[in-house]
């Protein structure tokens, strides 16, 4: 059988893989030394004398070897029932799965030792995208899958906003983790008390905080030690002002300096100023910021879609989330329209461009994308994926909480959405130094104000 007959079967069994699990049951620095190119298989040869022995048709299974990050208990679930599934999926392979634990850090420098190494006992891996997969596409040691996406009919899996392609115009990874967005969550009791409405103007943000810094209650919950989470409030305030701006910086457009940032600093400090954030703000991290909001000690917090889950569980009817308000009164209308976050460009599922069999690669990283989301939304209630569970015939047997399913409906309709800022920097370098200049700006001390801040971010997009 030829190369390209051979993987339009596969092509077939691939788009059946909805179908098949539906019945089957119930989701730092950039690197000094540049790796080495890899070598690319990026054409499926027409000569089927060029094509490798057809494991398939005489009845061997193609082993392949698959990476993944061991982060915690909840990983760990999700891929046991991603690998008791496989085989109802991809008969015809064989998997051996590798899971690594550490943090990113470590994770993403095995990736990359592997594929200095030649890519041995790698073939498909978990990418976690943004600045840590530059070096790998710099050196073309990942497959670029735009051929066999479309040929399986992928794009018609999954909703509009999962088509991030890399800059050169190529998509090298089919993603897997919850989609997430920037959102403010709040506690609906404590706003009934008090009453307060949901601000959708910073006018009316400050009004909120003004008359919750009279009470015992933090107004607002941020883990600014983590840097990232303070970050994403300034940016969701740019958003109102140009939602492309995180965007036209990353290209190298727009400076964290102009217009839209600036203004969204000053209004972080006017925050700041009136008391809006608990004591001691730059030293709360996250782990300590979200059970301060969840135990209804602080009326607001500044956090993800990856939240929502997990608070309407804890909170019951209490909970609630609202987007960020729009800078300018003017701009009301455009309140809600814009989100940042989204799917991480160049994250997810990867397939090393020198492995032996990129048929069978390229299916297993659809394969695994679509059992993990399928287990989160159907096990775990989480609706927060790419993959349009109408269209994969997905069900979940319990009513999903109510602003679970209104941020899941919400995400359908946003008119522009773009990677978190802390995610998208060119480099890890520049993540880092975003993050770390936010931690500093949250000390609030009168040494480093807004303009000082807005030169050390416009300083860290251009770290190397």
């Amino acid at each position: 059988m030829c190369k390209w007959k051979k993987w339009m079967s596969l092509v077939l069994a691939t788009a059946m893989i909805g179908t098949l699990t539906a019945c089957g049951g119930s989701g730092g620095e950039k690197d000094a030394a540049a790796q080495e190119p890899a070598q690319t298989q990026t054409e499926k040869p027409a000569d089927a004398a060029e094509a490798p022995k057809d494991t398939a048709a005489s009845g061997e299974k193609v082993k392949l070897n698959m990476l993944f990050n061991d982060t915690d208990e909840n990983v760990q679930a999700e891929m046991k029932y991603v690998m008791e599934h496989l085989p109802e999926v991809l008969p015809n392979v064989e998997v051996e799965l590798e899971m690594s634990p550490g943090d990113a850090q470590t994770y993403e420098t095995k990736v990359r030792t592997m594929i200095a190494a030649g890519g041995e006992g790698l073939d498909v891996w978990w990418e976690r995208g943004g600045s840590w997969a530059t070096p790998i596409l710099e050196s073309k040691s990942a497959l670029p899958l735009d051929d066999y996406l479309e040929a399986s009919g992928y794009w018609d899996k999954v909703i509009p906003s999962a088509k991030l392609p890399a800059a050169d115009g190529h998509t090298y990874g089919i993603p897997f983790e919850d989609i997430s967005y920037e959102i403010m969550l709040y506690n609906k009791k404590i706003f009934a008390d008090n009453n307060l409405e949901v601000p959708k103007t910073a006018t009316e943000l400050k009004k909120v905080v003004e008359t919750l810094a009279k009470t015992e209650t933090v107004p607002i919950s941020v883990g600014a030690k983590d840097g990232w989470c303070a970050a994403m409030m300034v940016e969701g305030f740019a958003y109102s002002i140009d939602p492309e701006i995180t965007k036209k910086i990353v290209d190298g457009q727009a400076k964290f300096s102009d217009e839209p940032y600036t203004k969204g600093a000053e209004v972080m400090k006017e925050l700041m100023d009136m008391g809006a954030f608990s004591k001691n703000v730059a030293l709360t991290g996250i782990d300590e910021a979200l059970p301060l909001f969840e135990t209804g000690k602080a009326a607001m917090m500044a956090n993800g879609s990856w939240a929502v889950a997990s608070c309407a569980d804890k909170m019951g009817e209490d909970f609630g989330y609202f987007y960020y308000p729009v800078v300018n009164d003017a701009d009301v209308d455009k309140y809600g329209k814009n989100c940042a976050g989204g799917v991480k460009q160049n994250s997810g599922m990867m397939v090393y461009a020198g492995t032996e069999h990129p048929d069978e690669a390229v299916a297993l990283c659809q394969a695994v994308a679509e059992l993990r989301c399928k287990y989160v939304y159907e096990e775990k209630g989480n609706p927060f994926t790419v993959y349009k569970a109408d269209v994969m015939g997905w069900k979940y047997d319990k009513d999903f909480a109510e602003p679970v399913a209104q941020l899941a409906a919400d995400m359908q309709n946003f008119g522009f959405v773009y990677g978190l800022v802390q995610d998208v920097m060119p480099t890890a370098a520049a993540s880092s130094g975003v993050m770390q200049a936010t931690s500093k700006f949250m000390t609030n001390t009168a040494d480093y104000g807004v303009e000082d801040y807005l030169a050390d971010m416009d300083k860290a997009a251009l770290e190397e």
